[in-house]
């Protein structure tokens, strides 16, 4: 004798696990396309990182070297503005001092940097107890703090990086 009722149950069943494959396969998918992205995202973080790092540097070489007596808003240097920070200050960013361009490579826009005076110290002990050596500019070491910015592989992703620095001279 033949059971008739069990007649295209392995029809339903073969159809239910076709569909819950289905499901896996598509939610496998839509988990690999965003972390493709978040891959792509960090990618490009990491570009703009290292392009702001490469303009700090620059900044940092420029201020060991400036000479006394450097004109302030020539050359991407400024004195402090305790009130409103100068690297946040929107109206200065064409004073901003950018890399050649092709320094960078594989950047939206090349990166830059500004450089702010805030301060000397004296270089030693006898340049602040001799009143005749204190007076003498090259018994000062001058403090700077150097700023730079620098875009990923697109607008979307940038790097904003800062130090402080005491001159060599």
């Amino acid at each position: 004798m033949k059971n008739t009722q069990e007649r295209g149950m392995v029809l339903i069943i073969s159809l239910v696990v076709l569909l819950i494959l289905t499901i896996l396969g598509t939610a496998a998918m839509k988990t690999t396309v965003v972390e493709e992205r978040l891959t792509g995202f960090t990618r490009s973080k990491q570009i703009s990182f290292d392009s702001s790092e490469a303009a700090l540097r620059t900044g940092e070489s420029v201020a060991d070297t400036l000479p006394l007596g450097s004109t302030f808003g020539v050359s991407g240097l400024f004195a402090p503005n305790p009130v409103s920070p100068v690297w946040l200050d929107s109206s200065l960013l064409p004073s901003w001092v950018p890399l050649s361009p092709g320094t960078i490579t594989g950047v939206f826009q090349q990166p830059s940097y500004i450089m702010e005076l805030t301060g000397a110290v004296p270089r030693d002990e006898n340049c602040a107890l001799d009143i005749d050596a204190s007076a003498n500019q090259d018994c000062w070491r001058y403090n700077y703090r150097v700023t730079a910015q620098g875009s990923g592989l697109n607008f979307q992703t940038n790097s904003m990086v800062q130090s402080t620095i005491l001159s060599r001279k």
